[in-house]
């Protein structure tokens, strides 16, 4: 039997192994797990509330803060406002009651920068591990009962992306000796900044008011060429990338180039990809500026005969494939 490697479980091992072990029925489950979904969607009484639980596993430095903004999100791109934060805080063996209180001071500073009540949780020191790891839980409620799921985008619909990729995987690797070294303390210290901006709960909110758009998917592991893939398997449809209108920070085309990285596959939190209907674009673009976040169409989603694939950056038309081990991974080997 393969041995699986680090990062996301492969997709069709997701769909053999785990997706048919999914409990007991419930008729108030609208969405549960699948390929390329952002979180679960419940409905309890008058409400439509979503469910989202993920780990923060590459980062050192900001796991705490990552764990509320991660979470948050996967919340955010389903429609819904992120209410309510379950933290599990597993320690390393020999570390100190400072490092902790520093990780728990991150959440609380993520979670009042949101709005979102830290409501319970476990803390532990775990054997066997190097570094530590923080698992999130986040409940939110949908706005106006209107949801979104990626599987909402259509064929001919336009792909637009907030922001620039690369985002966390940038923020954590600007932290590697290789980095610094080439590099210097002010460019890690830039980087290190750009930790706010995985915060992708404005510009959810902001996209969730629209009629005109019809899927938002985050930008986690994978980086955004599996975003894009999850995107279009969860809708059952072809899609059509232009790396040459992605944006791309110059920080991190330096620590990629450095590092032997694709920026392209490196994980995205802090960037959305969201498709809008043809005649309606002109809405999003006005309410992402009015709300200065920065955008760029980078697509379109096409029929499935159609295919997925992306225009590389010589404009050569390339398959595009499901995601397997995060860039992140190896920059972090």
């Amino acid at each position: 039997m393969a041995k699986l490697r680090v990062g996301k479980i492969p997709n069709e091992v997701l769909r053999r192994v785990v997706f048919g072990k999914l409990g007991a029925e419930d008729a108030s489950v609208i969405l549960g797990p699948n390929i390329g979904e952002d979180a679960a969607l419940i409905r309890i009484s008058k409400d439509i509330v979503a469910f989202k639980s993920d780990p923060i596993t590459g980062s050192v430095d900001e796991v705490g803060m990552l764990a509320v903004y991660v979470n948050a999100n996967d919340i955010a791109t389903r429609g819904a406002i992120p209410k309510w934060f379950i933290q599990c805080i597993l320690l390393p063996e020999g570390s100190s009651t400072a490092v902790l209180d520093q990780i728990c001071r991150q959440i609380d500073g993520a979670a009042k920068e949101i709005g979102v009540a830290i409501v319970g949780g476990h803390t532990e020191i775990t054997p066997g591990i190097s570094r530590p790891i923080v698992v999130g839980s986040m409940l939110g409620i949908v706005k106006n009962e209107r949801f979104f799921t990626s599987s909402g985008a259509e064929a001919g619909d336009l792909l637009y992306m907030t922001k620039s990729v690369g985002l966390e995987g940038t923020t954590i690797l600007s932290s590697d000796r290789r980095i610094t070294s080439k590099f210097g303390c002010t460019f890690t210290s830039r980087c290190k900044k750009m930790i706010r901006l995985i915060n992708v709960v404005k510009e959810c909110m902001v996209l969730t008011d629209l009629e005109g758009v019809t899927s938002m998917h985050d930008l986690t592991e994978g980086g955004l060429l599996g975003g894009a893939w999850e995107l279009a398997e969860a809708a059952s449809s072809g899609i059509l990338l232009d790396l040459n209108l992605v944006p791309v920070l110059e920080e991190t085309r330096l620590i990629c180039k450095e590092l032997g990285l694709d920026p392209y596959r490196l994980i995205s939190s802090g960037s959305v990809i969201f498709t809008v209907r043809r005649g309606s674009e002109s809405d999003a673009k006005a309410a992402l500026r009015g709300a200065n976040v920065g955008f760029a169409r980078i697509g379109e989603v096409r029929t499935a005969l159609q295919g997925r694939s992306y225009l590389d950056l010589a404009g050569v038309d390339r398959p595009l494939e499901p995601p397997s081990s995060d860039e992140l991974w190896k920059g972090l080997a």
